[in-house]
């Protein structure tokens, strides 16, 4: 039984990748979750769940921009629409029934009432950190995949030389058998 702490975002997707597994990445923790269910219902059942959480934190998201944008004085500022999801194995096979309707958190911290003019300038900071930390985790992502790949490339021409001297080798023995 495992309990996995991950905030759903708008921009994240599970990917079934076999009939009894399935996974995530959760970029700004620089992890990929991955799950394995007992059958494809409970795999769909999670699936179903994750883009339920999913569509809750682009609403969210979207509302408190709705919100930004039509406030006349910036008294408060959300910090974002993440989602909080409780998504356990026993809420998605159906062993926890006391949750049946899974709890929804949406942070906001109330601010203290900056200038009109600094306005501007901290949510363009907020929003420059927020893309900088991304960009970084993009490109620790890229780097990983690209030594992959690196290693994958090596594999792959070390094989066919395998493959190039079996081959030789049973030609050889076929002749000498023949």
């Amino acid at each position: 039984q495992a309990i996995i702490n991950s905030t759903i975002t708008p921009n994240m997707t599970f990917t079934k990748t076999s009939q009894k597994f399935g996974q995530w990445a959760d970029s700004r923790a620089n992890t990929v979750y991955g799950l394995g269910f007992s059958s494809e219902h409970h795999l769909s059942k999670f699936a179903e769940k994750f883009q339920e959480f999913k569509e809750a934190a682009r609403l969210a998201k979207e509302k408190s921009q709705e919100k930004m944008e039509l406030t006349s004085t910036p008294s408060q500022e959300s910090a974002g629409g993440d989602i909080q999801s409780p998504l356990t194995p026993e809420s998605i096979n159906g062993t926890d029934d006391e949750r049946v309707t899974p709890e929804v958190t949406q942070n906001s911290e109330p601010r203290a009432e900056p200038t009109q003019n600094a306005l501007p300038f901290t949510h363009s900071s907020t929003i420059s950190k927020h893309w900088e930390a991304e960009l970084a985790t993009l490109k620790g992502n890229n780097a990983k995949l690209t030594a992959a790949l690196l290693e994958s490339t090596a594999n792959v021409k070390q094989w066919k030389q395998q493959l190039a001297a079996y081959q030789e080798e049973a030609e050889r023995l076929h002749k000498r058998v023949s």
